[in-house]
């Protein structure tokens, strides 16, 4: 007897313990992942839950916030805050509020989903949601980003052990065979990188800092395993070259701006937040990319792909990398980037001194990420994912006009 054919996926839920909107990478990943699967023809809702927003982010909507089209639902879902008692309580005991806040709005995030929109297929990043999933005996796909410990681990081994799991979705080879050595083995496994939208960087703008060249940026947030600290004494290293550092929390920003207050080096600004539309014309108004993961921590030299990198590919600029596990699964020194040695801000000077000062070179490595890039859409990962959980889409690439209004 042949085996069945893959059913066409109809409808996905999403769920998401997440603040949304937010400047953060995850709410970025989130609503792309959503807004793809609509254009695979599939009706999406995105449930989300109603948390506290910091400044202007208070009066945003997703669509807005990310210049989106209505290309899926999203359904806020009541929820009691605790985020804002943070910093009334020791780090270990928030830390237990907060994984049992997150095991109980699961429970109900989930309630709430099969309630008011029953689908097919669920999706989550959240181990906690996968488990509400999986005790429903619903079946799910589960994204993971980052190598568990702890309670997390126990619960993600639970959780893949499920019979209503469908597909893991990890984001590198390295972050794989990290979960295999834990202990979290599954049965259908897939390795997705992030992914970019291409659209995004056709007409951007390139003159954002055309009286103040060279210019060599770094776009992201501001926590150590990013590296900021070696861009910024390379930029010590760098003289005349304008280093510029965009995104970050407002604390984050405030620190860094201090310490280039009393310490320098002068040629280094860090220009704070800026909204997804802006991005793509802070890239390709750079001379050069910068992405200086740290060495040092797992995380990102390990397990990360950075939504950036695609987005620095999509730009058409000569990317300089630091040399670490996670980066060269996509990147290959002197094809697509040039890479160096990562916490050594020395290396990271010579290296964007480099491509600077070898236009032939320059060319050559953006020329060569671009059209690497041109097969990592949202899109098309959407498609695989779908393919891989035993689906297919209900139907073609849909137009974006065909999205004038909210899918349900």
């Amino acid at each position: 007897m042949s085996a069945a054919l893959p059913q066409p996926l109809k409808c996905l839920a999403y769920i998401a313990n997440a603040r949304l909107p937010t400047e953060k990478a995850h709410g970025l990943q989130i609503v792309r992942m959503c807004d793809a699967f609509g254009r695979l023809g599939i009706d999406v809702t995105l449930f989300h839950p109603v948390r506290h927003q910091p400044g202007k982010l208070g009066v945003r909507e997703v669509y807005d916030y990310y210049s989106l089209d209505q290309t899926f639902a999203v359904v806020k879902v009541p929820n009691i805050d605790v985020v804002p008692i943070e910093r009334f309580l020791p780090p270990t005991t928030f830390l237990g509020v907060l994984f049992v806040h997150g095991w109980l709005w699961a429970r109900y995030g989930v309630g709430v989903a099969v309630r008011t929109a029953p689908a097919e297929l669920y999706m989550t990043r959240d181990p906690a949601v996968a488990a509400a999933l999986a005790g429903r005996g619903l079946p799910f796909v589960l994204e993971v980003h980052k190598a568990p410990e702890r309670r997390s681990l126990v619960l993600l081994r639970r959780v893949v052990q499920s019979p209503h799991l469908r597909l893991l979705v990890v984001m590198t080879e390295q972050l794989r065979q990290a979960l295999l050595e834990r202990g979290v083995v599954a049965p259908n496994v897939i390795v997705e990188h992030d992914a970019v939208d291409p659209k995004r960087f056709t007409g951007a703008p390139t003159d954002e800092w055309e009286s103040q060249k060279p210019v060599a940026v770094y776009a992201g947030h501001l926590f150590p395993e990013k590296g900021v600290g070696t861009f910024v004494e390379a930029g010590r290293l760098l003289g005349n070259v304008r280093v510029k550092v965009v995104g970050g929390m407002p604390q984050h920003v405030r620190e860094w701006r201090e310490r280039i207050e009393i310490d320098g080096p002068p040629n280094v600004e860090f220009l704070g937040h800026r909204d997804p539309d802006r991005v793509p014309s802070c890239l390709k108004a750079a001379d050069v990319l910068v992405v200086p993961n740290s060495g040092q921590h797992a995380h990102s030299s390990l397990y990360t792909s950075p939504m950036k990198l695609f987005e620095y590919m999509a730009a058409g600029r000569p990317i300089v990398a630091c040399d670490v596990p996670a980066l060269r699964e996509v990147l290959r020194h002197g094809e697509n980037a040039w890479l160096v040695a990562p916490d050594d801000p020395r290396s990271l000077a010579e290296g964007i001194r480099t491509v600077l000062d070898d236009q032939a070179l320059a060319a050559r490595l953006a020329e060569r990420a671009a059209s690497d890039v041109r097969a990592r859409t949202w899109e098309a990962r959407a498609a695989r994912i779908v393919s891989a959980a035993g689906f297919t889409p209900e139907a073609g690439l849909i137009s974006p006009e065909t999205f004038s209004g909210q899918r349900r």
